[in-house]
């Protein structure tokens, strides 16, 4: 599947750690399409990366919402469900 992503996602994802090889492979070859980047992952991959991700995901306790640092995660998440899911 084919996830469209930002140049903040992108930036994001260099700070993920404990990446299984096979994830590190789909993420090392992000490419630019148009104004952004698209992350080309395998159903399995795509599960992965979002239980991964959701890991990193911390909200601001006054608001509920993601913090900034953690903003590029949260809009992964969303994406890589609407690749998957529509």
């Amino acid at each position: 599947m084919d996830v469209p992503v930002t140049q903040a996602i992108v930036d994001a994802l260099k700070h993920l750690e404990h990446v299984p090889d096979s994830l590190a492979r789909s993420l090392g070859s992000i490419a630019r399409s148009g104004d952004g980047f698209v992350l080309k992952l395998s159903e399995d991959d795509a599960m992965a990366l979002a239980e991964l991700v959701q890991w990193h995901i911390k909200t601001d306790p006054a608001t509920g919402k993601p913090t900034s640092a953690s903003a590029p995660y949260d809009d992964l998440v969303r994406r890589l469900d609407e690749a998957q899911f529509g």
